[in-house]
C-alpha cells in the first residue's frame, strides 16, 4: 500500500513538474485556424499562427485583437503543433492539450485573451470595432414595431455574403434567413415575420468580417 502511494506521489510530482516546465519554456503563443485572416502565406488559416502578445515579460497571459470569420481556431505554442490547446466552447472556455477546435460562431473583430498555464480563454467583441461596424453597416428596420413583414436596410462596404439571424431575448435563434450574395453599397431585404410570437427580438446582420445587431419589436 505504501509503495502504491509513493508511486502515485512520484507520478503526480512528475506531471506537475512537466506542466510547469512546459509553461516556462513557451516562447510564443499564437492563434491559428480557418477563422483567422487569410493571407498569401496563410491561404487556409491553418498554415501559420497569428502571434499573440504577452501581457507581461515572463507571464502566461497572452492577448490579441483581430478580425475573425465564422470557422474554427486553436491556440498553439512556438508556431508548432507540439503544444496546442483547444476546446469546443465559445466565447469562453478552458483549452486542453490537443483538444478540439474552438468554434467561432459569429464573425467580428475580437479581443482574445488566453492563459498558457491554465488554458482559460475569452473572446470578446472589441468595443471600438463594434462602434465602427455600426457606422459602416448602418443596419435599420422599418417599420419597427412590425407585424407580417419588416424591411431591413443596410450598407455593404465590399461585395460579399450577408446573413440575417433573428434571436429572442434569451439569445436563442428564432429564424435564420438564407445567406444572400450582394454587391457594394445600400442593400435591402424583406423580413417575413409570419408565425413569430409578439415580443422583443434582436436582428443580427453578419458579413465575412463585420456584424451588427439591432432591436426589433414584433406585434
Amino acid at each position: 500500500m505504501q509503495n502504491s502511494t509513493l508511486k502515485l506521489s512520484f507520478l503526480l510530482a512528475f506531471l506537475l513538474s512537466a506542466t510547469m516546465s512546459m509553461a516556462q519554456t513557451i516562447t510564443t503563443v499564437g492563434i491559428i485556424g480557418s477563422a483567422t485572416p487569410i493571407t498569401a502565406t496563410n491561404p487556409t488559416g491553418w498554415d501559420a499562427s497569428t502571434p499573440m502578445t504577452r501581457t507581461t515579460a515572463t507571464g502566461n497571459d497572452w492577448t490579441i485583437t483581430l478580425p475573425l470569420t465564422v470557422g474554427e481556431v486553436k491556440f498553439r505554442a512556438d508556431n508548432a503543433w507540439t503544444v496546442n490547446w483547444g476546446a469546443n466552447t465559445f466565447p469562453t472556455g478552458t483549452g486542453t492539450q490537443g483538444g478540439p477546435n474552438i468554434p467561432i460562431a459569429t464573425a467580428g473583430r475580437y479581443t482574445v485573451r488566453f492563459n498558457s498555464s491554465t488554458g482559460v480563454y475569452q473572446f470578446s467583441i472589441a468595443a471600438a470595432a463594434k462602434n465602427s461596424f455600426d457606422a459602416v453597416l448602418k443596419l435599420a428596420i422599418a417599420p419597427n414595431p412590425a407585424s407580417g413583414t419588416a424591411y431591413v436596410n443596410y450598407n455593404l462596404p465590399t461585395a460579399g455574403t450577408a446573413t440575417l439571424t433573428l434571436q429572442n431575448a434569451l439569445g436563442q435563434t428564432v429564424r435564420q434567413f438564407a445567406p444572400v450574395r450582394q454587391g457594394v453599397g445600400a442593400q435591402g431585404q424583406a423580413l417575413p415575420l409570419t408565425g413569430i410570437a409578439a415580443g422583443l427580438y434582436l436582428l443580427r446582420l453578419e458579413t465575412a468580417d463585420m456584424a451588427q445587431t439591432t432591436r426589433l419589436v414584433v406585434e
